[in-house]
């Protein structure tokens, strides 16, 4: 599926600091992609996460914040 109101970022780990950092002041005031809580029975290990759906496609989207030696991550859920 391709949505590109949505897809504001390559999914995968983060390659630096700077990426994560650069999502997330994308995500911040984001015109269609609203925070949302956890899918019911998500693990998260103590990380720093959020959860989005976009307004348009509905699809889910999981931000998890960098914090070494994690690289962090930004994939559909």
């Amino acid at each position: 599926m391709s949505c590109a109101a949505c897809e504001i970022h390559e999914e995968g780990p983060f390659g630096s600091p700077r990426e994560d950092l650069e999502l997330e002041a994308a995500l911040d005031g984001h015109a269609v992609l609203r925070p949302v809580e956890p899918p019911e029975g998500w693990v998260s290990y103590g990380l720093e996460e959020q959860f989005y759906r976009c307004a348009e496609c509905q699809q889910a989207w999981h931000h998890a914040q960098a914090e070494a030696p994690y690289k962090g991550i930004w994939e559909r859920c």
